[in-house]
């Protein structure tokens, strides 16, 4: 053969055998996975992230509910503070409302208009009445009759008898307890509304448990 043919010839025979062991090689690395060192520790960073990310929201959810509990106690004890000044209001409130009671019990004297001359009260008349009778009973000597036969006015009939000024205290007597329950009706509004003051200024400062949630 010529030089010629022998060159391409083994050059042939180069190509089959580095061709086979490409095949080769190509048949070897698909049967054995390529593992990365730069991925197995990315792995490893991203597992270590999460189990930290989970331990930090347990920790953080701890210190919520601590703090949330401390919220609480300090609510509860405002709240016990603030019911104590209220229940002092209530107290007084109450007190109030009962003498508010007691003097509704008085009553009005329906034969009052029938004894007493137009534009008198009956604690302007009783003033007037036991003034009259204390004077005429030292100065009344009974020659004209008994002291009952006396009037308080000298042109309107109002005879200084028991029955008169029974009448006459019940009308005053009445009419106090009106003037008393004014009085204590604005005592009311005024503790009322210290008791609600009370309530809103709790609820202002401090509020309820969500707040702090």
């Amino acid at each position: 053969m010529k030089n010629n043919e022998l060159l391409i010839i083994g050059g042939a025979l180069l190509a089959a055998i580095f061709l086979f062991k490409g095949k080769a090689a190509s048949s070897t690395s698909g049967s054995i996975p390529f593992i990365s060192p730069f991925l197995s520790m990315l792995g490893k960073a991203e597992a270590k992230a999460i189990d930290t990310l989970g331990s930090n929201i347990q920790t953080l959810q701890s210190v919520k509910e601590s703090n949330l509990g401390i919220a609480q106690s300090i609510l509860d004890q405002e709240r016990s503070l603030a019911d104590v000044r209220i229940s002092q209001q209530q107290t007084e409130l109450d007190k109030t409302q009962g003498y508010i009671g007691s003097q509704q019990k008085f009553a009005a004297s329906g034969a009052f208009a029938n004894i007493a001359p137009q534009g008198f009260t009956g604690q302007g008349l009783l003033g007037k009445f036991d003034k009259t009778f204390n004077f005429m009973k030292t100065a009344w000597t009974g020659e004209k009759g008994p002291l009952s036969s006396v009037s308080v006015f000298p042109n309107f009939n109002l005879f200084l008898t028991e029955r008169n000024r029974g009448i006459i205290a019940q009308q005053a007597q009445y009419e106090i307890a009106q003037e008393n329950i004014g009085k204590a009706t604005e005592m009311v509004l005024r503790q009322q509304g210290e008791i609600d003051r009370l309530n809103e200024e709790y609820q202002t400062r401090f509020g309820g448990i969500s707040r702090y949630g």
